[in-house]
């Protein structure tokens, strides 16, 4: 992708996160069921989260996954089954 090309996806990118932002709780929790999904499929949706991951302290990842279970009302084992099977998803497609 050109320089040129990659500055306008990125600017879209943030403008669309501007967008999502300035929505009502409601709307954000409806767009992510939604696109979430979708996002989590790709390498780059696997890789972002493989790199927050790493970035994050042992107190953040537990109040991340106590959030996951919360929302997904799973018990923890379930919530941490899940984002531990992106991390080696994502992993494993950076071997291949």
């Amino acid at each position: 992708m050109s320089v040129v090309r990659w500055g306008m996806a990125t600017s879209k990118v943030r403008a669309l996160a501007e967008q999502i932002r300035a929505l009502p709780d409601a709307d954000q929790q409806a767009l992510a069921q939604e696109v979430l999904p979708v996002l989590l499929g790709t390498r780059a949706g696997l890789e972002a989260i493989d790199r927050a991951l790493t970035t994050l302290s042992d107190e953040e990842l537990d109040a991340l996954i106590e959030r996951a279970r919360a929302q997904a009302d799973l018990p923890e084992t379930a919530a941490a089954a899940v984002i531990g099977e992106a991390v080696r998803a994502v992993r494993t497609q950076s071997r291949s």
